[in-house]
């Protein structure tokens, strides 16, 4: 597997495997597969390309030849008073390529670059209550619960899922 930071050329990719994630688990990832399709490309790219305004965020992506086969994004908040947390999300390996280690790699590399950061002192994920095995790799690399929040998402078939917040010290 090859990993890297997505850049402007991995857009349409990137739009496929997050509609995939959003399709494959709705609870959870926050949107369903026809908001995603719907995004322009300009508002993916935005998720994921620095900007003078925004510069620490990125998604990294592990590739097996052209094609992307997982993700992990970060983003660090912009607020003075909140510039020592960051926020990890989209973590998603598809099911075919799923106990091979690639999630742990791909977030291991995410950690190890968010380490290098001045003044970043945390990160944050959210992780839906029934992701058992998501939360096992999380903890298994330092993150611990700090909270719950019930009826975190509600699904297009009016199920709600409890969503748990996760932090690393970095």
């Amino acid at each position: 597997m090859i990993i890297r930071k997505l850049t402007a050329t991995d857009v349409r990719a990137f739009r496929e495997l997050r509609a995939e994630m959003c399709d494959r688990h709705p609870e959870a990832f926050g949107q369903t597969p026809e908001e995603v399709h719907q995004m322009s490309e300009e508002k993916l790219l935005d998720w994921f390309a620095p900007h003078d305004s925004f510069p620490e965020k990125f998604v990294v992506a592990g590739f097996e030849g052209d094609r992307m086969i997982g993700t992990v994004g970060f983003r660090r908040e912009d607020a003075v008073k909140e510039r020592h947390r960051g926020f990890v999300w989209s973590v998603y390996v598809r099911p075919e390529c799923r106990g091979q280690g690639f999630s742990k790699q791909l977030m291991q590399g995410v950690i190890e670059e968010c380490r290098i950061f001045d003044g970043l002192e945390m990160l944050v994920l959210t992780v839906a209550a029934t992701q058992t095995s998501a939360r096992a790799l999380y903890t298994s690399l330092g993150f611990f619960r700090v909270g719950t929040i019930p009826k975190g998402y509600r699904l297009p078939d009016g199920r709600y899922i409890d969503n748990e917040e996760m932090i690393l010290w970095l």
